[in-house]
């Protein structure tokens, strides 16, 4: 479920920017649809891909992960 927030809030940063998936994808060097798979929590982003992002969306790696999560994780 973390993965399916993670993309749900990356692609609400991405779309408060103004960009589309297939931009971003050309600024990371990716393609579309693994931007959507991210997106869609269906694909967990690199490392390296989340700090391409924060600079492509001029954040903060922390803002990235600045989300609240609507499940309970267990431990």
């Amino acid at each position: 479920m973390f993965q399916k927030e993670l993309g749900w809030h990356l692609q609400a940063i991405r779309k408060s920017r103004g960009l589309s998936q297939e931009a971003v994808g050309e600024l990371l060097g990716m393609d579309r649809v693994s931007i959507g798979y991210i997106e869609q929590g269906k694909r967990a982003p690199k490392l390296s891909t989340l700090y391409k992002m924060a600079i492509v969306y001029e954040v903060s790696m922390g803002e990235l992960f600045d989300f609240e999560l609507t499940f309970e994780p267990t431990l």
